[in-house]
């Protein structure tokens, strides 16, 4: 055992200098060499190389210190996990080696190369509200395909939250959790509505939708996909979000359509009775359903029977989702009076 030992000794200084030989040789590959040991004392520990391999990326956007954090050519290739396809691309959930998580999207080539893309994705990377927008920490390409890295939020979105997924079991939301959420809804959407592009023009949501609210921990939303407007046509967006358009974008022939702060106060409203009845907008015409549940069963008859904690305010909420949804974009609310009505019933 003695020699055997000392044979050992021997041969683990060469070992390691031909691994570090071997290190050097190869221009972009950094190897790690890493021995595990056996818990249970087995005579000797294997040695393994891990091999990681660095590709070139072009950074879009994002801060220095951002990208050194990121570094978005190793994170790229971590083993990710599925969380949805999206009108902009595919959305996965990646686990970084510091234990931390983001989201990382993969964007449809359609998208990502068409023109004006980097234009637009920079612009909403400069857009901050650090309560209630979701940042866009940083945009590469690698390999050709463009990708944007989020925050991940362990809560998931307010449709998973509110409808449930396939196969999951979920707690219903109170009527207290949903009024918060409606509140920091109305502020999001008031925050991108105060701003403009570079060429002056108030910026607009497009949809607002409970699958683009992305709940944190306390229950407070973040808005997501927010520059969606901007990289696709409004025809395609009306197309892929039936039920939460306003009346002036579906119900004409015309082919230059367009979004505007007003059909984004529409859309609200439609979130806000989703919110309010538990019903999916894709699924229940709301404006109708509400109709028909107030004349049948009155005001108490409209909100989601799986809230046991609903209170009178109930009514002056739907209210405020009715004046939303009028016909005449003239005569809906600007969001800012949204966010203040909400606010005085939920006070």
């Amino acid at each position: 055992m003695n020699r055997l030992a000392h044979s050992w000794q021997l041969l683990i200084p060469l070992i390691l200098l031909i691994i570090c030989g071997l290190h050097k040789a190869i221009a972009y590959i950094s190897a790690k060499v890493t021995k595990f040991s056996n818990t249970r004392g087995t005579n000797q520990s294997p040695i393994s190389l891990e091999v990681k391999i660095t590709l070139p990326t072009t950074i879009i956007f994002g801060d220095v210190e951002t990208i050194k954090r990121l570094d978005p050519s190793e994170l790229v290739q971590l083993p990710k996990n599925r969380l949805g396809e999206g009108t902009i691309g595919t959305l996965y959930k990646v686990v970084l080696d510091s234990g931390s998580m983001v989201t990382i999207r993969k964007v449809c080539k359609s998208i990502s190369g068409a023109g004006g893309f980097e234009h637009w994705v920079r612009f909403f990377s400069g857009v901050h509200d650090e309560r209630w927008l979701l940042p866009m920490l940083c945009g590469f390409w690698f390999r050709g395909e463009a990708y944007v890295i989020h925050e991940y939020l362990c809560l998931g979105s307010l449709e998973e939250l509110l409808h449930g997924s396939e196969g999951v079991q979920f707690t219903p939301l109170s009527w207290k959790i949903r009024q918060q959420i409606l509140l920091g809804a109305a502020k999001a959407v008031y925050a991108i509505h105060s701003l403009v592009t570079q060429k002056g023009e108030p910026l607009i949501c497009g949809v607002i939708k409970s699958s683009n609210l992305l709940i944190q921990s306390d229950f407070t939303p973040r808005l997501s996909s927010y520059e969606t407007p901007y990289l696709i046509s409004p025809s395609m967006i009306i197309r892929r979000n039936c039920g939460r358009m306003a009346p002036e974008l579906t119900q004409t022939r015309s082919i230059h359509k367009s979004f505007t702060q007003s059909s984004d106060v529409y859309s609200f409203g439609i979130l806000m009775l989703e919110l309010i009845t538990g019903k999916k907008p894709s699924v229940t015409n709301l404006g109708e359903y509400v109709a028909e549940k107030r004349k049948r069963e009155g005001p108490k008859g409209v909100p989601d029977k799986r809230m046991l904690d609903v209170t009178d305010n109930a009514l002056n909420m739907i209210m405020i989702a009715e004046t939303c949804l009028l016909p005449d974009p003239k005569r809906r609310l600007l969001m800012g009076v949204v966010v203040d009505m909400i606010q005085s019933v939920v006070d």
